[in-house]
């Protein structure tokens, strides 16, 4: 098969067998939501215990002293660019021997939860993409493709992170002897001088060398899965593969050089058009399956089946099926899960009440300042597409990261209470209810179901591990939790609508502002 032939199945993936490929790549990127937390944990844990050791409030005040330094040396021009003695102090105070302890355990555990997030969901996606272009169920073929696969692609990731090391060796080594011979010399300006030259070719030689490493492991996944190898094999076979097939691993190049530049193009613009949060949906969600469906094509050889219904149906259909249904999984969801939508619930709301204890008691009532009514401006568009974007990513996080038993789920929801109740402790409770009731109707609540069914795609997930459900079980789980954040998708939409168009006047209109 030829690159052109693989890219176009790339792209034919992605866009006739959407319902197959998009739950796949959801859930890959939701499971990093699984990676994060005991980022939060340990995060939140380092608060409490600077709290309970009388710690947090005078950390709070040296760096209100600190901001008033800083501004009067600002102001007079005396400031030297060194770091104020007030943050310093700051700083030191809050560097309990326990919080250490407490937050480079949830950076290490974060870590390691992101290197198996990253082996289980590529398994997942180039599992199901080969399952595809075999004829079989996408979904059910990724389950398949996790249970068989995870652990070489922990291998797989640990090897290439070990060549990228390798090939960084000249550089550190150069500058490691360029360090000693200086130190040695006593800084004589020919020594500086061969030290930047010696540098400058170890930077050369580690840019060179660290593509090259990447191009040869490139297809280390998909030999992994087509080939049904280990780490090690998978590896190797890759590495044989320019030699075998150049034309194909150059034509690999560009396509991959030609994704970086649609995704930074694209995440440019929606910077510029005030929407970031778009181009980590396009990164994440619509570029990847395009870039993997060409490879897996490509190394496999295999072309793209028809569709066993006769292709895509027309666009329009095809949205109003999507939403629509999605909707109506929304409503069912909610009546046939009214635990997990209870518990989820209350992880919200236990959240919230610790965060409205913790700030309120400051009794700080703060006023909210400013045009109110323009606070996005003119024509907010903008915002209204990141907020989206945003809180359906949030949600996709939720419901696809609640498969590692619902902890993250957990996790999340109560993050996010805790940080809303602080807003609403610290704030004039008629402003917080003013900027927060009119989408907050729609937005809370729609998020509450995201994070119900990750505690449902939780329990499918412990049942698997149990033994209590196969891969037909939990691919089926996958999907309707699929449909599910597609109705949500609607709902956010109208959330966002409200907040960036109508919440301002609102608030503009109860607060006078």
């Amino acid at each position: 098969m030829n690159p052109s032939t693989a890219l176009r199945t790339g792209a034919r993936l992605l866009w006739e067998r959407s319902a197959s490929v998009l739950p796949v790549y959801l859930l890959a990127s939701g499971l990093y939501g699984a990676a994060r937390a005991p980022l939060v944990v340990a995060g939140v844990a380092a608060v409490w215990l600077l709290a309970a050791g009388g710690r947090l409030d005078p950390f709070i005040d040296r760096l209100r002293a600190a901001e008033g330094g800083s501004a009067g040396s600002a102001a007079t021009g005396t400031g030297n660019g060194t770091l104020p003695p007030e943050l310093a102090d700051a700083v030191a105070g809050v560097l309990t021997p326990g919080v250490v302890l407490v937050v480079a355990g949830g950076v290490l555990a974060s870590a390691a939860l992101a290197v198996i997030a990253s082996a289980v969901g590529n398994a997942a996606a180039v599992g199901g993409l080969f399952g595809l272009l075999r004829g079989d169920d996408g979904v059910r073929a990724a389950v398949a493709g996790v249970r068989r696969h995870w652990r070489p692609f922990v291998g797989v990731r640990l090897l290439v992170v070990a060549a990228v090391a390798a090939a960084l060796t000249p550089l550190v080594g150069l500058v490691a002897a360029v360090i000693g011979v200086t130190a040695g010399a006593g800084g004589l300006a020919g020594t500086r001088a061969l030290g930047v030259v010696a540098a400058v070719l170890g930077g050369l030689v580690t840019l060179l060398a660290v593509p090259v490493v990447l191009v040869l492991v490139a297809f280390a996944d998909q030999a992994v899965v087509v080939d049904d190898v280990g780490a090690v094999a998978g590896v190797t076979r890759s590495a044989r593969l320019p030699l075998r097939r150049p034309i194909a691993v150059l034509g690999y190049v560009a396509v991959a050089t030609g994704a970086v530049l649609v995704s930074v193009v694209v995440g440019g613009l929606a910077a510029t058009a005030g929407a970031p949060r778009t181009a980590a949906l396009v990164s994440a969600v619509l570029v990847p399956p395009v870039v993997d469906g060409f490879k897996t094509a490509l190394y496999a050889e295999t072309p793209l089946p028809p569709a066993p219904d006769g292709g895509p149906q027309p666009v329009g259909r095809r949205i109003r099926a999507a939403f629509g249904g999605g909707l109506r999984s929304v409503a069912g969801f909610v009546g046939n899960h009214p635990l997990a939508n209870l518990a989820a619930f209350g992880c919200f709301a236990a959240g919230g009440a610790a965060g409205w204890l913790a700030t309120a008691t400051i009794g700080a009532d703060l006023p909210v300042g400013g045009d109110v009514g323009g606070v996005f401006g003119a024509v907010p568009v903008g915002t209204f597409v990141n907020l989206a974007t945003n809180n359906w990513l949030v949600a996709v996080d939720l419901a696809y990261s609640g498969v590692a038993a619902g902890v993250p789920a957990v996790v999340t929801l109560v993050f996010n209470g805790l940080l809303v109740g602080a807003v609403g402790g610290v704030f004039d409770p008629v402003a917080f209810l003013a900027l927060v009731a009119p989408h907050g109707v729609i937005e809370i609540p729609a998020l509450v179901v995201g994070g119900a069914a990750g505690l449902s795609l939780g329990g499918v997930g412990v049942g698997a591990i149990r033994g209590r459900y196969d891969d037909r079980d939990v691919a089926g789980a996958i999907k309707r939790t699929y449909r599910v954040l597609l109705g949500l998708v609607v709902l956010f939409v109208v959330a966002a609508f409200i907040e960036a168009f109508l919440t301002p006047a609102v608030a503009g209109a109860v607060l006078g502002g």
